[in-house]
């Protein structure tokens, strides 16, 4: 091994060491399809929050051989062209960070869509000619207005899980239209010595705050109406328990300092009714 080859493969294998040893919550993170100028924008939004290091997968896992990560299942999935990333955010807190931080590039022909691939109806800028037959060909309603090609509706030309064909490709491209979105996948995070991965972090944030309201909301309702005490059902229970009191008080005209004008109320509602039932029979 050449000197320098040496010296720089030692370097590396101390600074993922120092970054494991350092932070709390350490990942493992594919690059494979990212490109550089969107690992830049990425790792430049991460300062402050996560430290990023890329370097060979072989060095890599040899420094966490030789460091707490030793065993580790982290170890076990870091292959591949990977960075390390080191971090005080928990795993849930990272894997939004990155999901958000996706960049957009063309889509390729062959590749499969992630999502469904829309184009609008809009004006392309396009002008007449053989762009007219490309668009046509990617499975699009066209016509010409004015000097430039519009499509007349919007049109899902690939669905979710579908290839994506040459003609298609090429359209999208034409309207600088990109539709891929890529950015540092996380592989695994390990937190607290427990490894999570991709499928149990990717979670829809509004939705899961929307499930734990309506299961607090069910689980007071069950506690309130069973007569269970706890620190939510009892100021609940207790404003029921003062609304039926107070109905009672005031059907059976029991006067109390919270009652005492609902019952004056009621009771002039009434004499007024029987004023009026009166000066009817009076008319008669």
């Amino acid at each position: 091994m050449k000197s320098h080859t040496k010296k720089w493969k030692q370097s590396e294998l101390e600074k993922v060491k120092k970054l494991v040893q350092e932070e709390p919550v350490i990942a493992i993170a594919s690059l494979q399809g990212l490109p550089a100028r969107l690992f830049a924008q990425v790792r430049k939004k991460l300062q402050g929050k996560a430290k990023v290091h890329v370097s060979k997968v072989r060095v890599i896992k040899k420094a966490m051989e030789a460091s707490r990560l030793k065993g580790s299942k982290l170890l076990e999935l870091t292959e591949g062209n990977v960075a390390v990333i080191g971090t005080g955010m928990n795993a849930f807190e990272l894997f939004a960070f990155l999901k958000k931080n996706k960049g957009s590039i063309a889509a390729k022909p062959g590749s499969i869509a992630e999502q469904d691939i829309l184009i609008p109806a809009m004006d392309t800028g396009l002008p007449p000619g053989p762009a007219l037959s490309e668009l046509k060909a990617a499975g699009l309603s066209v016509r010409i207005i004015g000097a430039t090609i519009h499509t007349v509706e919007d049109k899902v030309v690939v669905k979710k899980g579908e290839e994506i064909s040459k003609p298609v490709a090429a359209t999208l491209q034409k309207l600088d239209i990109k539709p891929v979105k890529v950015g540092l996948n996380l592989i695994a995070v390990l937190e607290n010595n427990e490894v999570f991965l991709p499928a149990v972090l990717d979670i829809d944030e509004e939705k899961t705050m929307a499930q734990i309201l309506q299961a607090y909301n069910e689980a007071l309702n069950l506690s309130v109406f069973a007569g269970i005490f706890n620190n939510s059902s009892i100021p609940v229970m207790l404003q029921k328990a003062f609304r039926e009191a107070k109905a009672v008080s005031i059907a059976s005209e029991f006067i109390e300092p919270e009652t005492v004008g609902e019952i004056l109320a009621k009771a002039e509602r009434e004499a007024m009714a029987l004023k009026s039932l009166i000066k009817e029979e009076k008319a008669e």
